[in-house]
């Protein structure tokens, strides 16, 4: 989890630390306040890139840095103590990360941040309208990927294989622009030179060089202890073992320990001298790793031109000198052409079922959690299901694209006895809000991810619906940690933790705070925020009822 965040100049924030806990952390303040810039500060940490426009006025250099803690650091970065630095420091001129104090890439920052936060940002909602992030989020909520990247693939190869028949049909012209395309990525996979299994070799050497320092100073104390320092364990055991051995007329059992102590010797010795060797093998050396992480991209970027996996370059070479000796000789044959057409159309619709199939599981599985969480959210007569709709009326080449046979729809119905239309045609902002909460409440549950960062998603709601809201965030940071930065009083009053950010002028500069809240201060917040600038005993009297309420929140 996300256990402390620092923040030195960066737009309003001139030094702000604020350490979150375990459960459901609410964060409000007024607008302006620099909540958003706390949001972008965590975003940086998560690869988002920077620039010179976030930097402080007459600041020269910004810096962010957050101490995660846990399992999902371990799972992340390999390191068993669970526990990890992470900081981002940007300049007019340049930007830099680093984990634990060693150089990483914001691509890497990424990666990290994958296992560890998920930010649903203020705006996100309104994506849930686009048919692309409805196919996206059932394909996620599915586990769908291994069948999405293998429909993806057979396209390509679908589009290849028609690609080379269209050329032999156009004649001599077209035979010759797909030669040049052809010969043109043969030269690049030719030029990059990438041997079978490169790729896998190249990844565990990064890890290596990326963690070259702790991997050779426990190798090297490792030594030391076994075998080179003061009181090492060999020595140790050999000390004993003759101890033991002069004593075996005496008491035989000691004779036995003495042989089962020399017995281990030969094992400590080699351990030890392993231990030495690697120690003297392992170095840090930048300019090697910079040199992996270029060749790592090289072959990611050829792998995106050409629509296959990384570990596939090889084999698509392979694919690509065939075609070109083909179009370069005599096999060029348009019912040659028109074979391997037909058998590509089948593979892609073979692996466009097994998706479609998929498809068809996770959507009745997800729709029934959707609708499940929108009752929950005080839409009782509400219900969303998920279509599929099929691109075409046939097995033809026109009912398949790169995504799939199907368009996926989510179809919304806000009250009993109305028909389910698109959501995109018929739901409300609010509504929107909550559908895209009891999506995100469905699928985090499966999910490993133990910080999950809300900005002002609850926009468009108020009233009741807040409070059963706050209640539904509060279930969903059960075993795990939730942010959430809101400006409804009935949501925070659900917090188990509650920070408020303030704006305030200082020496004529304005300055972000941010600061933990006690019980008192809590209900003071909630008067501020359901009364505005005059905060009246009335108002304070209400904060104090909607605290008690939040206290008793279900967990």
């Amino acid at each position: 989890m996300l256990s402390d965040l620092r923040i030195r100049n960066l737009a309003v924030i001139e030094d702000l630390e604020i350490a979150f806990e375990p459960g459901l952390n609410v964060i409000t303040g007024e607008t302006g306040a620099g909540k958003t810039i706390l949001m972008r500060a965590l975003g940086l940490l998560l690869g988002d890139r920077g620039g010179a426009d976030l930097l402080r006025s007459g600041a020269d250099e910004a810096e962010v840095e957050a101490l995660f803690t846990g399992p999902a650091v371990t799972v992340a970065l390999g390191l068993p103590d669970g526990e990890a630095t992470i900081r981002r420091v940007i300049t007019a001129s340049r930007q830099r990360a680093y984990v634990n104090d060693r150089l990483v890439t914001a691509a890497r920052l990424a990666e990290i941040g994958e296992h560890m936060v998920h930010v649903y940002g203020q705006h996100e909602h309104h994506t849930l309208i686009r048919p692309e992030t409805q196919r996206a989020l059932l394909d996620d909520a599915g586990n769908l990927g291994d069948l999405v990247a293998a429909m993806t693939a057979a396209h390509a190869a679908l589009a290849e294989a028609e690609e080379r028949l269209r050329a032999a049909r156009d004649g001599a012209e077209g035979l010759a622009a797909r030669r040049e395309l052809l010969r043109h990525r043969a030269e690049e996979l030719t030029r990059a030179a990438l041997r079978e299994g490169e790729v896998d070799e190249l990844g565990r050497e990064r890890e290596l060089l990326r963690h070259a320092e702790r991997l050779r100073t426990a190798a090297a104390e490792a030594e030391h202890a076994l075998y080179a320092g003061d009181a090492a364990v060999v020595e140790t055991v050999t000390l004993y073992a003759g101890r033991l051995a002069a004593l075996a007329s005496i008491d035989p059992e000691l004779g036995e320990a003495a042989r089962l102590l020399d017995e281990a010797r030969p094992a400590l010795e080699e351990a030890a001298l392993r231990l030495a060797a690697r120690a003297r093998a392992i170095a840090a050396d930048p300019d090697r790793l910079e040199q992996v992480e270029e060749r790592l991209a090289l072959a990611q970027s050829l792998a995106r031109k050409l629509g296959c996996d990384v570990a596939e370059l090889p084999e698509r070479q392979a694919r690509l000198a065939r075609e070109l000796a083909m179009l370069e000789g005599d096999a060029a044959d348009p019912a040659a052409l028109e074979r391997d057409a037909a058998r590509t159309l089948a593979d892609a619709w073979q692996a466009a079922d097994a998706l479609t199939a998929g498809r068809r599981r996770a959507a009745a599985t997800l729709g029934k959690r959707i609708t499940a969480g929108l009752q929950e959210l005080a839409l009782a007569g509400a219900d969303l299901s998920i279509a599929l709709e099929p691109l075409g009326s046939d097995r033809g080449r026109a009912s398949l694209a790169a995504s799939g046979a199907e368009r996926v729809v989510f179809l919304f119905k806000p009250n009993r006895g109305e028909v389910s239309r698109p959501l995109a045609r018929i739901a409300s902002g609010g509504e929107l809000s909550r559908v895209m909460l009891a999506l995100k409440a469905a699928t985090a549950g499966g999910s490993d991810v133990p910080t999950l960062v809300f900005d002002e998603v609850d926009a468009g709601i108020g009233g009741a619906v807040a409070e059963v809201v706050g209640r539904k965030l509060r279930q969903l940071a059960q075993g795990r940690q939730v942010l959430c930065i809101t400006h409804l009083p009935q949501i925070a009053a659900c917090a188990e933790h509650h920070y408020v950010v303030r704006k305030r002028p200082s020496r004529g500069r304005t300055r972000s705070s941010a600061e933990r809240l006690s019980d008192q201060e809590r209900v003071e917040e909630l008067a501020r925020m359901l009364g505005g600038v005059t905060v009246t005993a009335q108002a304070r009297s209400h904060a104090a009822e909607l605290r008690r309420l939040g206290e008793r929140a279900e967990k």
